[in-house]
């Protein structure tokens, strides 16, 4: 049963369905000079290819498993706006690789998005407000959800977790869309008109909803590392650190709605196990801007968990490339 346990952390990457709430803490001033932050403020109608590629390596006890998570998406800027910018995000295409058995899985809730246009406000920043078209995106995800399930008929523990998957997606309002349907762009706009000066770091925490039940809350920093005055090109870096309370919270709340659905584990039972469980998560990311624009973000992230004898080690690296599109 440990191994259900363990291997339940891996959910935690649908975690990126959750609503984040920012709150700056504090910062710190640097003291070396530099030129000035070029603006985020890319041309009207300009065209915009991101990338994501996700790469886990696991090791467990009995072996090694790998997977590989690739998406393409279009980012459309249509209009400058007052304060911001009115955007249109379509995911192009998901695909994946690797000996993972959970492969299929994985990639049915990743494709969620494909081929759903997603209109949106942003700040100056880059950073989307809200979803202008929910109930149209709403109803293709509800199309997308039937066609991803529809393998599944005969595996109804599985039907029910993509199920419970995309309700993350649907039961939003126009504010959480913004956040969930557009993925990567929250995390783009961090390094985008930050007015900060070389050496400068921010603090803040997060709160992460997860649809199946808990919260998981981490804490970061946010530095300017580097800085090339001829160029103005930027280097951002992060760290964060996770509460391990939440992350038990999380992993309880997920394994007893997987125990649930098989009907062979009590909640007691799931509670000793989160209870002796020993984790620990480390993350870090490195932002690359060029010309005001987030071009290039390598997040790195580490999840050790020890339960019941048996151990998991996680390494994911995740990358985002963003290039003119052709």
């Amino acid at each position: 049963m440990s191994r259900q346990y363990i291997s339940s952390l891996l959910r935690l990457k649908f975690l990126g369905l959750a609503a984040a709430t920012l709150l700056t803490l504090g910062s710190t001033q640097g003291s070396i000079a530099d030129t000035a932050e070029p603006l985020f403020n890319p041309p009207v109608g300009s065209r915009w290819i991101v990338e994501t590629k996700r790469d886990t390596i696991e090791t467990r006890p009995e072996g090694k498993r790998a997977s590989q998570i690739a998406t393409r998406a279009e980012l459309i800027f249509e209009a400058k706006t007052a304060d911001g910018f009115r955007i249109t995000y379509r995911q192009l295409g998901t695909t994946a690789g690797g000996d993972d058995p959970r492969l299929p899985l994985i990639l049915s809730a990743a494709q969620a998005l494909d081929n759903v246009p997603v209109r949106a406000i942003t700040d100056m920043s880059g950073k989307p407000l809200r979803v202008e078209n929910l109930d149209e995106a709403k109803a293709a995800i509800r199309v997308m959800a039937s066609k991803i399930t529809e393998p599944y008929q005969s595996k109804p523990q599985i039907v029910a977790l993509l199920n419970q998957i995309m309700v993350g997606f649907i039961q939003v309002d126009a504010e959480a869309a913004a956040r969930t349907y557009l993925d990567d762009l929250p995390q783009l706009a961090i390094a985008q008109n930050t007015g900060m000066k070389q050496g400068e770091a921010r603090y803040w925490s997060d709160t992460a909803l997860n649809p199946l039940g808990g919260a998981l809350k981490t804490s970061s920093t946010f530095t300017l590392s580097e800085v090339d005055t001829g160029s103005g090109r930027r280097v951002f870096v992060t760290t964060t650190t996770y509460d391990p309370a939440s992350v038990k919270e999380v992993i309880q709340a997920l394994s007893g709605r997987a125990a649930a659905s098989a009907g062979n584990v009590t909640p007691d039972q799931i509670e000793s196990v989160v209870r002796q469980m020993a984790i620990s998560l480390e993350r870090s990311a490195v932002y690359e801007v060029e010309g005001g624009m987030t071009r290039r973000i390598t997040d790195k992230s580490v999840t050790v968990a020890r339960a019941m004898g048996r151990s998991l080690e996680k390494t994911e690296t995740r990358t985002i490339t963003v290039s003119p599109a052709p």
